[in-house]
């Protein structure tokens, strides 16, 4: 399975929307479309990420009005991104360990896609398996270039280093294989 990347399995072309639309703005994008999610926008740079959970838990449960709300207000910042070329199980077990659903796929600069659970068991059912915390944690193998936070220093990088269901920056991850 580690010979499929993350790229061969996403979602291409993710819909954007500018964060100073309403939530309800955004429900009708998502409708309409189809989808269950939103790059939030500012400008020309992607600033973070509303999904149905967030419709629901950061608004309809709280009975508060979609009309009233900005997407800006209700959307998961920072977003935990993937590189194109992260292998499918790496993807598996991100979204497992950050309980999400939808991965933004960085190919080159640009997000070019994004990776949900559906997209996973399309291609391989038994990985659903990972995502949801099931499976025992074998896979103590080295993975490079994952977007996100590090488990150590609680920084952002570009190229996290995953060891022993952790993520680690460069800089985290040297100072481990020191100790």
């Amino acid at each position: 399975m580690t010979l499929i990347r993350v790229s061969e399995v996403m979602s291409r072309n993710p819909i954007k929307a500018e964060s100073s639309l309403s939530a309800e703005e955004g429900a009708r994008i998502m409708s309409n479309k189809g989808i269950s999610s939103l790059l939030i926008e500012e400008g020309e740079k992607i600033i973070g990420i509303v999904t149905e959970r967030d419709m629901v838990t950061k608004i309809a449960a709280k009975g508060l009005l979609s009309g009233n709300i900005k997407l800006k207000e209700i959307m998961s910042s920072p977003l935990v991104l993937l590189d194109g070329d992260s292998p499918l199980e790496a993807a598996a077990e991100l979204m497992w360990k950050k309980k999400i659903r939808r991965i933004p796929v960085m190919i080159g600069t640009e997000i070019a896609g994004i990776l949900t659970e559906n997209d996973i068991v399309r291609i391989s059912p038994g990985l659903i398996e990972i995502t949801r915390g099931i499976l025992d944690k074998e896979n103590q193998g080295i993975v490079k270039g994952i977007h996100g936070v590090c488990d150590s220093c609680n920084e952002f990088s570009e190229n996290l280093i995953y060891k022993a269901s952790n993520y680690y920056c460069e800089r985290c991850y040297s100072e481990k294989a020191q100790m």
